[in-house]
């Protein structure tokens, strides 16, 4: 059967970014504790660590959401939408919190005043935990940094053990972009976990990832999985011995959490749910990723950097380019690559353009202008800067029809040339986690975008947990519009409404009453295979009722009058 779409005025949901980018402004709106006037927009950046960022409370936060929504949304029926989605879902206060933690430490000593030294050694005896957290993993001595969302009853942290509910940022670089504890609280990161935890009472997170947020010498984690892992595993256990130390137990962060994310956010999303998994038998409830660039083993999203007729969109994407260069050239101990003389970055321009992405005065536009004006005449070249002898391989391999350039079969991959290059880009590759997972996994994608091209999804038909949802438009709008369905999850999914993790919490009197359950059950098959083959089932993409409503009354006109 056939993928049926989403209509062509589904792309006006990709308008929903534009909200989204301004929902974390109810921080703006909300009250202190006494009722007094709204506070203004902070900088997290003078946030210490394990400092409190904000307190939203219980008892004022559906009063102050909605003044938000007055307040900064123009247009009356956009305003009567938003304030509808959310009209039964404004249910706990939030506590916003900057962490910082190390594997080393955490595992050490815990976390807060009271955990005794060598709490958590056991962990190691896991290989997994070993893998990300062990002397051998690069940056499990450095302190890593994030947001933590906690949910309120009254002036407490909500009793009971809830799920986590985990956002993974898209990619930053250059000025203004340093990770969720650094930015302004006006940013998109902050969105997703003010909402979650307002809604579901989940402790949320946004980790800020390998060589962003708290001041650390740190090397950027750009799509090495493990680095995702380093830098957020320490933040997990921080918080699940923080939250059972300062409650005495009666709260608890529990073992099972959601993952969302788009862009480098999904590939950091998939990671994730795994790696929890297998190190710290997180259980992984519902995963959603969109616009990821997961197929890296066969250099997908190389092949479209180095592609000419992708020039076009240099101009907004250029700085990937950058980040893949400095990652895969020597920087990160643990990529196979390192100091095997086959470095993405070409050895003339290695440190102009590692200069690019650490000048804290450049934004990505404006590396992306530095990247186009390299020649005099202004043509874009990836070979300014990356490796001449692997351009060629990839585009050789482009230009035969080879799928993947990095199979030993394959004529141009020669042992002592590309191997090792090729070899860090399989150890990267998220294909074998996403067809063989047994979790539920919600994967959406447009055809038309150019930058996580269709050729990076998996091969959905493989597996009946994972699902993949068409949407239209360029990366940007199909982000825009994957993320209208997360927000609509969030209040109207029995799967993130009604999911009770198996209780951690001290009860009084015992045993723990769990309360109701809820049953994860393998996700439907998806409608075709998301590469572009034929598959032996279907499922049709719909909004659902809450996204019907929010279209009823919103209207199509208003969300274009604000992306015109």
């Amino acid at each position: 059967m056939k993928l049926v779409q989403k209509p062509p005025l589904q792309s006006a949901f990709g308008c929903l970014l534009v909200l989204a980018t301004m929902l974390p402004a109810l921080a703006s709106s909300s009250r202190d504790v006494d009722g007094g006037a709204p506070f203004t927009t902070r900088n997290l950046e003078t946030v210490p660590c394990g400092g409190v960022v904000a307190t939203f409370p219980q008892e004022t936060i559906s009063r102050d959401f909605d003044t938000y929504i007055d307040v900064s949304v123009t247009d009356v029926l956009t305003a009567v939408g938003l304030k509808y989605l959310f009209a039964n879902d404004k249910t706990y206060g939030v506590q916003v919190m900057k962490v910082c933690a190390s594997c080393d430490s955490v595992v050490g000593e815990g976390a807060g005043a009271e955990a005794g030294a060598g709490a958590q050694q056991d962990l190691y005896e896991n290989p997994s935990f070993d893998h990300y957290c062990g002397e051998n993993a690069y940056g499990h001595d450095l302190e890593h940094s994030g947001l933590v969302f906690l949910p309120l009853v009254g002036n407490d942290v909500r009793p009971g053990t809830m799920p986590g509910y985990v956002y993974s940022r898209a990619t930053k670089a250059g000025k203004d972009e340093r990770g969720p504890s650094l930015d302004l609280d006006t940013h998109l990161d902050y969105a997703f976990g003010i909402i979650a935890t307002m809604a579901m009472g989940s402790i949320s997170f946004a980790p800020d990832f390998m060589g962003y947020g708290a001041e650390t010498t740190a090397e950027k984690g750009f799509l090495l999985r493990d680095t995702y892992l380093t830098s957020s595993i320490p933040l997990w256990l921080w918080v699940s011995n923080f939250v059972a130390e300062s409650t005495d137990s009666r709260s608890a962060l529990g073992d099972a959490a959601f993952y969302i994310g788009a862009s480098e956010g999904a590939y950091a999303s998939v990671a994730l749910a795994e790696g929890f998994r297998a190190a710290l038998g997180v259980v992984p409830v519902n995963t959603f990723a969109s616009a990821g660039p997961y197929r890296l083993g066969s250099a997908a999203i190389l092949k479209t950097i180095i592609n000419p007729v992708a020039g076009g969109d240099v101009e907004t994407y250029g700085y990937i380019g950058i980040l893949l260069g400095e990652v895969y050239s020597s920087t990160n101990p643990n990529a196979a690559n390192f100091g095997q003389g086959q470095d993405l970055l070409n050895d003339e321009n290695r440190e102009l353009a590692l200069s690019w992405l650490n000048d804290p005065d450049l934004s990505k536009l404006e590396m992306n202008a530095k990247l186009i004006d390299f020649d005099a005449d202004d043509e874009y070249r990836i070979e300014n800067l990356w490796n001449l002898k692997i351009v060629q391989f990839l585009r050789d391999a482009v230009e035969a029809g080879v799928e993947d350039p990095c199979d030993p079969d394959y004529e141009g991959y020669v042992v002592g040339e590309n191997d090792k290059f090729c070899e860090a880009l399989k150890q990267n590759d998220l294909i074998d986690v996403l067809e063989n997972a047994n979790y539920n996994i919600e994967l959406c994608y447009s055809d038309e975008d150019t930058v996580a091209t269709p050729d990076n999804m998996p091969d959905v038909s493989v597996n009946t947990f994972l699902t993949a949802t068409l949407k239209t438009g360029d990366h940007e709008e199909a982000i825009g519009a994957c993320f209208f369905d997360a927000f609509s999850d969030i209040v109207s999914s029995p799967v993130f409404r009604d999911f009770v993790p198996e209780p951690k919490h001290k009860c009084n009197p015992a045993p723990c009453d769990s309360g109701p359950t809820t049953t994860i059950t393998n996700a439907p098959t998806v409608s075709r295979d998301a590469r572009g083959g034929p598959s032996s089932s279907a499922r049709k993409s719909s909004l659902s009722f809450m996204s019907t409503a929010l279209l009823i009354i919103v209207g199509l006109g208003s969300f274009m009058a604000l992306c015109p």
